[in-house]
């Protein structure tokens, strides 16, 4: 969900409470929402949430492997 400024019409995620573009108070604004109640966008845009979160969880967790492989191979 994704609330948009009324100081400066820039989209942010609705858990943000003042723009981080302008810093207006947009607290009580109302979320605009992707496809604005069809079901099959809202299905689309979870999806996508959660392929993003748990990509960059995989990312991370490579990076930690391979980073860690890495400094212990070249110290021998």
């Amino acid at each position: 969900m994704m609330k948009t400024c009324p100081l400066c019409n820039t989209e942010m995620p609705e858990r943000y409470n003042y723009c981080y573009q302008c810093g207006e108070y947009v607290g009580q604004t109302a979320p605009v929402l992707p496809g604005a109640g069809d079901p099959e966008a809202e299905q689309r845009y979870r999806q996508q949430e959660w392929v993003i979160h748990y990509g960059c969880l995989t990312l991370i967790i490579l990076w930690t492997v391979f980073g860690l492989w890495f400094f212990f191979n070249m110290n021998r």
